[in-house]
């Protein structure tokens, strides 16, 4: 849809400029992601008088979709103008979205609002603004179904026909006791075919998966992928049903934790921002101490060669080959680590599986270290100055081993640092690359010293 957005921007444009009510007409059509698509491409003034055109419900609607940048700089503009308005659009939005909005707000922006806005949103906002960012209760919504375990199906139904169109999702309810304990799960597809005079308590589904108020976004995103859940009941630690976690957000936490996992793969500290919206000195500072780290690295690398300075002297053909020795260890420990951290993270290995992991990849990175060295022998009979048999060797052995080392501490890093705690993204490519040229170096002069000379 976005060539149809950019279709109109012109005529929207246009209208807002002259008769900002006709825009009504012209956008109600178009779904809140396409609309939200419409307001990031217009103007900063023109972009609030679209808010301001459209009725509230929409308005809330847009808001919602619209990327966080973006979305805080046109709500901010929106409480300076018209503080009233902007209360009516913050009560219209679900309560995840509204308090995702109010946390990223300055503070005597967030305090106004919510001074104004009815009891009950309030209330709302400050509780969800209470639960640690990236926790389920800072992920969940508190617009969801419960149902008295003792009411009859036809009463249930009455209640969620009642309360539908206030609900993050009406597929499945769930039933509780007088105190909001959660005893079972029930879907709507249950309560539609279920006998009208039966209870709750008969029709639910008793063993329910819940997630705790604590618990971790990337657990819960887990749990919904495991089950293939719609949405997952978020619990205290009294087993009372506080919220839902519905898999839209669940998305885009997959989408969050991806884009900071590939960030720091690469040797950057997580941006918090879009590219254009990241200062320059920001930028500076993310991905200037990862430099630091690997140039640090580097000088290692240089401090070992310097150390190796006799040996390059009395055999200075050894110098050809260090680029492709510290090249095929980085490499391998490089593919070992990304492929380690993206398995911790969608849990396919944990840190109990140490040995295994470790085994494994001592396997593999012998016989990826044996496949190299047939091309390195072979590069070595190739230049005249290095054609003889122990030169083969030094390179071929030097090749298997630090391709192993690789492997081996691309592999286990990432898993020592998950077992205290630490994210093992920060064990990042370009550091392990760094790590294992200092070794490959060591390596390759030590076994070069003992067959040629």
């Amino acid at each position: 849809m976005e060539s149809v957005t950019r279709l109109i921007l012109p005529d929207v444009s246009e209208a807002l400029r002259s008769d900002p009510s006709s825009v009504v007409e012209m956008t109600e059509e178009l779904h809140s992601a396409d609309l939200a698509d419409l307001a990031a491409k217009l103007e900063p003034d023109l972009a609030l008088r679209l808010l301001l055109a459209l009725p509230v419900e929409q308005s809330s609607r847009l808001i919602e979709a619209l990327e966080r940048d973006k979305r805080v700089e046109l709500f901010a503009q929106l409480c300076n103008q018209d503080l009233a308005t902007a209360v009516s659009i913050a009560e219209g939005m679900a309560p995840d979205e509204r308090a995702d909005l109010f946390g990223e707000l300055a503070e005597e922006m967030r305090a106004a609002l919510l001074g104004r806005m009815e009891h009950a949103e309030s209330r709302d906002v400050r509780q969800l603004l209470a639960h640690p960012e990236g926790t389920a209760g800072a992920l969940m919504t508190t617009n969801f179904v419960a149902l008295p375990a003792d009411i009859t199906v036809a009463h249930a139904i009455e209640n969620v026909r009642k309360s539908a169109e206030e609900m993050e999702t009406i597929y499945d309810a769930y039933a509780v006791d007088p105190h909001g304990t959660l005893l079972g799960t029930v879907s709507l597809r249950q309560l539609v075919l279920a006998p009208a005079d039966k209870t709750i308590a008969d029709v639910m589904e008793p063993n329910v998966i819940a997630v705790d108020v604590e618990a971790d976004q990337e657990e819960v995103a887990r749990v919904i992928a495991k089950y293939d859940f719609l949405a997952l009941p978020v619990i205290d630690r009294s087993r009372r049903i506080v919220g839902i976690v519905t898999v839209d957000d669940v998305v885009d936490v997959l989408e969050e934790e991806a884009t900071e996992d590939v960030q720091r793969l690469g040797a950057v500290e997580p941006l918090e921002h879009a590219y254009f919206q990241t200062g320059f000195w920001e930028f500076v500072r993310k991905r200037s101490s990862w430099l630091v780290v690997l140039f640090l690295g580097e000088l290692a690398t240089g401090s070992a060669m310097h150390h190796y300075t006799a040996t390059f002297e009395q055999f200075a053909s050894l110098v050809w080959f260090v680029p492709l020795i510290i090249s095929s260890g980085g490499n391998a420990g490089s593919q070992s680590a990304s492929i380690m951290i993206r398995a911790l993270a969608v849990g396919e290995v944990r840190p109990r599986d140490f040995a295994r992991v470790i085994g494994r990849e001592l396997g593999i990175g012998l016989a990826l270290g044996i496949t190299l060295s047939v091309f390195g022998m072979g590069r070595v009979f190739l230049w005249e100055a290095t054609r003889t048999m122990a030169m083969a060797w030094t390179i071929s052995l030097s090749i298997v081993t630090v391709v192993v080392l690789g492997a081996v501490f691309g592999a286990g890093f990432p898993l020592l640092l998950r077992r205290v705690g630490v994210d093992p993204a920060v064990s990042s490519t370009p550091f392990v690359a760094s790590f294992v040229d200092v070794l490959g170096l060591m390596v390759y002069f030590e076994i070069a010293r003992v067959l040629l000379f």
